[in-house]
């Protein structure tokens, strides 16, 4: 039987006991790839696609500068056309209305000559002219000739008279051949004299004959 308190032979391993202080913070990267590569590598890749992003968009600036400078030497180009053609337009409208007057006027039913002279020989002696209007249109229907002037007398000899002279101008042959109706349009008391004022309308007949 062995004794208890026999010593053993094979000799006591005493295990590490002293503090580890090492700074893992500072100790060097072993690694196979160290990680400021992957770090560092990202930065760079951010940074040149910020470069591309920043270069497309000076692109597209500058490009958009051109085509804006583009067409603003066409609409200038444009605008100078259209100036000129608006000119000639606005000459072309102009000869056009004088044409048109030109040829409205010579289409009058009756010499204006001839009808002032008419006027003349049937105007009595108690009425003057002062104006002698002509209407003139394309549409021979709306031409209407137009006499204004006064008459002397009371309200009921001016009356009188130029009802007169309206059927003196509605019996002559020349003037009846050429207007229908004539009529006295009104007669009002002239502020500036004692005399009555007066309008008769010729109006031209739709197929007057000249």
């Amino acid at each position: 039987m062995l004794s208890l308190t026999k010593k053993s032979d094979e000799p006591v391993v005493v295990p590490l006991w002293h503090t580890n202080f090492r700074n893992f913070e500072r100790l060097p990267d072993t690694k196979v790839v160290r990680t400021t590569f992957f770090v560092n590598t990202a930065a760079g890749a951010v940074t040149i696609a910020l470069l591309m992003w920043l270069g497309y968009g000076e692109y597209r600036l500058h490009s958009l500068g051109e085509q804006i400078a583009a067409a603003q030497r066409e609409i200038d180009a444009n605008a100078k056309q259209n100036t000129e053609a608006l000119r000639q337009t606005q000459i072309f409208d102009d000869e056009e209305k004088k044409l048109t007057e030109v040829e409205t006027f010579m289409k009058v039913p009756i010499p204006v000559s001839e009808y002032i002279e008419l006027i003349g020989r049937t105007l009595p002696k108690e009425i003057s002219i002062d104006m002698a209007d002509i209407r003139l249109t394309a549409d021979p229907k709306n031409q209407v000739y137009v006499l204004r002037g006064v008459v002397a007398g009371t309200r009921d000899q001016a009356a009188g008279t130029a009802s007169s002279y309206v059927d003196v101008l509605r019996t002559d042959k020349r003037l009846g051949s050429v207007f229908e109706p004539i009529t006295l349009e009104k007669l009002t008391p002239d502020g500036a004299t004692s005399f009555m004022a007066f309008e008769i309308s010729l109006k031209v007949k739709t197929e007057a004959k000249k």
